[in-house]
């Protein structure tokens, strides 16, 4: 049997969540079905890499809206049903087990998951990679019997995941194979943080990359590519994401480092828009196709692809904004930092500042439409936090 909906939104994140309340809130009617692969409610993902790992009990999860308020707007939600293929010509979904969706609109927000590390020995227990909440648990519960934690990756997901094991008392050696933070082109930061860390006592280890995992039963060790043999009863690996887009071949959706759209948020098939980590979009602000891994763009993109998929034709044009907490250091990046921006900058570990930052241009830009007025501005400021 085949189900019909006018709007089907497939990613049980905070994209899709946010999506179907704007429908109704902008005045869908008909059908509006929230796919899930996962079978929790949708909810809040930055929580898992903080207090899901540092809270001696698992918490909750943040739920992005309650089971009572999906049946208040008359939303389907059917979890724990992942799409299996897309048919863009019949307007078809094939989910598991087996079941067809024919959909009128489809939003794809699928989101990106945790790349994995093809070495010897990464199959072992005690290995975990942070994208759900029964990872965030399984990481937890690991730690309440852990001593010696190994980090892998330099992002902002290690840095956090490295922070919190600390807070829970384990010895933590943090390995990147570059610099810390190295997609903010910023030696200053890297440089602050790779003290900030060492500070709070977590073994900071750059330059470096994991060849092997070692042990019997459960992973005892990380050999790295300089010799090192660290010893260890647990490992996280936040070594990038990979955008969820395995279900599209065959579908006639353009993919390319996610799902390519325009503007708009559409992708090359009619009646199709993909937003939040999985949309490769077209940024007028940077004039450039990029992908964003942000709490704040799914939220604003998942608002802006429901509007249009009622038909408004608005462009997505916003100035993205980032956030992150590591210890008692909170980051807050407006912007984006480029490979050979111009910069002024001040040494942000100087103990006589309070709230230490960086400043200087972005990159040139060309007129948009913001917060319903146009500016145009030929340079973008920018500023990045810790305090």
């Amino acid at each position: 049997m085949t189900r019909s909906f006018d709007f089907v939104v497939v990613g049980g994140g905070l994209a899709g969540a946010t999506a179907v309340e704007t429908l109704r809130a902008e005045g869908a009617e008909g059908g509006i079905l929230l796919l899930g692969a996962e079978r929790h409610l949708p909810y809040q993902r930055p929580p898992l890499s903080k207090l899901a790992i540092t809270a001696e009990r698992a918490p909750p999860p943040r739920l992005i809206l309650s089971q009572s308020r999906y049946r208040e707007l008359d939303i389907d939600l059917v979890l724990d049903s992942p799409v299996t293929a897309v048919d863009s010509k019949r307007q078809m979904l094939h989910t598991l087990p087996g079941k067809k969706i024919h959909y009128q609109k489809l939003l794809i927000a699928t989101g990106a998951s945790p790349c994995r590390l093809s070495l010897p020995g990464a199959a072992l227990p005690g290995i975990f990679h942070l994208y759900s909440l029964t990872d965030a648990e399984s990481i937890r519960s690991s730690a309440h019997k852990g001593r010696h934690a190994v980090v892998i990756g330099g992002s902002f997901i290690g840095l956090e995941v490295a922070a919190s094991l600390r807070q829970r008392g384990l010895a933590v050696t943090l390995i990147e194979r570059g610099v810390l933070l190295n997609k903010l082109h910023n030696p200053e930061m890297s440089s602050f943080f790779k003290r900030a860390f060492e500070a709070q006592g977590v073994e900071v280890i750059v330059g470096d990359a994991p060849v092997a995992f070692q042990g019997e039963a459960a992973v005892e060790a990380v050999v790295t590519q300089a010799g090192r043999t660290i010893a260890c009863d647990m490992v996280v690996i936040g070594a990038g994401v990979s955008p969820e887009t395995g279900f599209l071949r065959g579908s006639g959706i353009e993919v390319g480092d996610g799902i390519v759209v325009d503007r708009f948020l559409q992708t090359t098939q009619p009646n199709v828009f993909a937003a939040g980590d999985v949309a490769n979009f077209f940024d007028p602000v940077f004039n450039r196709q990029h992908r964003i891994e942000h709490w704040d763009n799914a939220i604003k993109q998942g608002k802006l692809a429901a509007r249009n998929m009622l038909g408004q034709r608005l462009p997505y044009d916003e100035v993205p904004y980032f956030y992150s907490q590591m210890f008692d250091l909170s980051f807050n990046l407006l912007g984006l930092f480029e490979s050979g921006d111009e910069k002024s900058s001040v040494d942000p570990y100087r103990p006589d500042r309070s709230q230490p930052s960086i400043c200087g241009t972005m990159c040139p830009a060309p007129s948009f439409p913001s917060a319903g007025r146009r500016t145009r501005p030929r340079l973008l400021n920018f500023s990045s936090s810790i305090g």
